[in-house]
Order: C-alpha cells, then structure tokens, then sequence
C-alpha cells in the first residue's frame, strides 16, 4: 500500500516536474516560432503611368486604370496588363513600417501577376520581406531603395526560370515564350534555370533560353550617371545658382529628403514671377561608337502653378539638359520637359520656343503621382536628324516656373556600347 503510495506521489511530482519544464521552455519557443514566422499581406498598389492599364484581380473582376486615376490595390495573384503604349507603376509596401520594398515601373505590352507580397507581423521577427512576382511576357524594371530595418527578398518567376533578388539596386527582365534577358544596372541578383544557377554583379546581364540554359555574364547597360538615386545626397552633383526674376521674391528651395521611403531630391518654391534652379553632373563620356543612350528618369510633380510650361514653354517643373558635342565638335544641347497641369494652346506651347533645336514636345505626367519616362534611343533618334554625338559633357536637372514643387527620385544615362 505505501509503495503504492510512493509510486503516485513520484509520478504526480514527475509529472508536475515536466509540465513545469514544458511551461518554462516549450511555450516560449513555441511563442517565439510564432512570433519568427507569423507574415502578413504588402500593400501593393498600381497606377497607370501612361495610356490605359489593365488589372485582373483573382476573384476575376478587371478594372481599367487611367492615367491620372488613384493608386489601386492590388491582391495576391491579381495581374497587371499593359498594350504597346501604356505603361504602369507596381509600389510594394510595408505599411506598419512605413517603408518602400519595391518599386516596379511596368512597359508596354507587358503581363505580370503578383503571387505573393509578404511582411513580417511582429517588428521582433528576424524574417525578410518578400515579394513574389510572375513575369508572362513583356518588361519591368525593379528598383529596391533598400530598408534599413529590415532585408527584402524579391523573386521574379519567368518561362525560362527565375530570377533572385536580395539587396539595393536597379534590376531589368524582359521575358519572351523563347528567352528572358535579365539585366543589373546596379546592385546584384542570383539567377535559377533548371539545375543551373549563375550570379550577376553590377553591369552585367544574362540569357536565359530554356529551362537549364543560361548565357552569361554578358556585357551589360551601364549607367553613365554617378548617385542617380541621391542615396549619398548631392554628392557628384553641383548645385546652379537660382535665378529669380523679381527681386525680394523667394528662390527656390532645394533639398534631399532622406525620411521618404526613398531618398528624393525635392525642388520647391512659392512666389511669383519667374524662378528655377538646377543640379549638374558632368559626365564626360566619348560615345562615338556606341549602340544606346537612354534618358530614366523617375519624378513626382506635386505643385505647379503655370499651364503646360508656361507662355515660352521654358518654365517646366522638371527639365533634363544633356549638354555634348557632336562629330565636328560643334557644342549641342537636347532637353526635354516634364509638366502635370495645364493645356497646351497658344499661350502654352508644348515645346520650348525659345530652345535650340531639336525641339522636343513637352511630356505630361500624372498630377500628384510617382511617375516614369524613359526615352527613346537617343542617339539613334538624333542620327536621323544628322546629328551624331560624340562626347556627352554633363546632364542637368533643372526646376522651373512660379510655384511648384518637384520631386526626382532617380535619373539614369544607360548607355550601350
């Protein structure tokens, strides 16, 4: 009887003893595996850019987005869609940090589904945020600002495998049936094709045929701009003298906010009668025998208080000047401006009437939205003139007109040799 006893009271105490044990560790590993691994949907919002964008969200109902228009959520496995002439903006965000993962500037005729866009839930988890895109056919151009609180994975699926990517940096794909052609302008990304995996550095791109075929490292775009993206502020850049037209009036404020999801050059003012402003960059690049030159710039035009670009179309918000030389060694400029309200009519030409030629219209943005523009082969557009650059001097960005406020998130030369 009292071995019985015994053997109850030490099973009793036995059991007590492991609860005890179960309580103190396997409960706070157990919160803490949840705390590690619970994730909560991105806000991922699209805006057209330019023309008429399609969305396909993945209960099937579609929606047509118009320049212009409010940013759209979109929902994990919707799509975005875009014909020869639209182009689109995909931001992905974590809104409890309030910090930018991605921004993805989607071109013409292209087909993206988003498949998954996750953050951690709690701040303690050590877990990245991750975005998980399908890229059917077409090309966008990721740009990861880089967040200081916390890494991010971004993978992007293509026919012919996929492509990884995990730190700062600008990263172009565009996908065929036949091949996907993927591209680091800045920064680094792992490449997977079947069993094969190949890892590209800054200025190089690879193919990817099929499954299990990849080319590369190849020679790549380059960008001829240094600190396009402002993360070191304005260093290589040179800051112009304002000119203000009216004396007492205010000049224009120019500063780099770095608290924005993204670091942004912000050109300011409030006042009346003319004033500008700009930022220089000398370049100093022979492209004689090169294959491309491309403008990208990226710009936020949240003011602007003239039509168009004013009565000489010379008082843009944003103005890009690409000074250089051509063949002869003649001094040549091309520009090309940027402006979010107004009608062009004759008191507000869409080019700049008082500019040597070649007189480039005026392109509008959206009002108040993050917006892109990426030009043509410049080089290839200005040969068809008879003028063929030799030596690109330097690249200005100019503000201008009475009150505005501009913002410019990134400006990049690409250049193919």
């Amino acid at each position: 009887m009292n071995g019985r006893r015994q053997r109850l009271a030490w099973a009793i105490m036995l059991a007590g003893l492991f609860a005890c044990i179960g309580l103190v560790v396997f409960v706070p590993l157990g919160l803490n595996a949840y705390l590690q691994r619970a994730m909560r949907a991105m806000e991922v919002e699209v805006q057209a850019n330019q023309g008429t964008v399609g969305i396909v969200q993945n209960d099937g109902e579609s929606v047509a987005l118009f320049a212009g228009d409010p940013a759209f959520s979109l929902a994990t496995d919707g799509s975005v869609l875009t014909n020869a002439t639209d182009t689109a903006l995909m931001l992905a965000q974590n809104a409890a940090e309030g910090s930018l993962i991605a921004r993805i500037q989607v071109y013409g005729s292209t087909q993206v589904q988003l498949d998954d866009a996750r953050s951690p839930r709690f701040e303690t988890s050590s877990r990245k945020n991750a975005v998980t895109l399908d890229l059917r056919a077409g090309r966008i151009l990721i740009s990861v600002p880089g967040d200081p609180t916390r890494p991010v994975t971004i993978q992007v699926r293509t026919p012919q495998g996929s492509v990884l990517i995990e730190e700062q940096g600008q990263y172009s794909i565009n996908a065929t049936n036949s091949e996907s052609q993927v591209t680091v302008l800045e920064g680094s990304m792992v490449l997977e094709s079947g069993d094969k995996e190949l890892k590209l550095n800054g200025a190089q791109r690879a193919i990817m045929s099929a499954p299990g075929t990849l080319d590369g490292p190849l020679t790549a775009e380059r960008n001829l701009v240094v600190n396009g993206g402002f993360d070191e502020g304005l260093e290589m850049w040179l800051p112009l003298s304002p000119n203000t037209e009216i004396v007492d009036q205010p000049s224009v404020e120019v500063v780099v906010d770095s608290s924005d999801p993204e670091p942004v050059v912000i050109f300011k003012r409030l006042g009346i009668g003319h004033a500008d402003v700009g930022l220089r960059q000398v370049v100093g690049q022979d492209v004689t025998d090169f294959k491309s030159l491309k403008l990208l710039l990226s710009m936020h035009v949240a003011e602007q208080s003239l039509g168009v670009c004013g009565q000489q179309g010379s008082e843009c918000p944003v103005i890009v000047r690409i000074e250089y030389d051509d063949v002869n060694g003649s001094a040549q400029i091309w520009q090309q401006g940027f402006y979010a309200s107004g009608e062009v009519g004759p008191d507000t030409p869409d080019v700049c009437v008082a500019c040597p030629p070649p007189l480039n219209e005026h392109q509008r943005v959206p009002f108040d939205q993050l917006a892109f523009y990426e030009s043509e082969n410049l080089l290839e557009k200005l040969g068809q003139m008879g003028i063929l650059p030799a030596q690109i001097k330097s690249i200005t960005l100019i503000a201008s007109g009475h009150s505005f406020e501009s913002r410019i998130y990134d400006l990049a030369l690409i250049a193919v040799e």
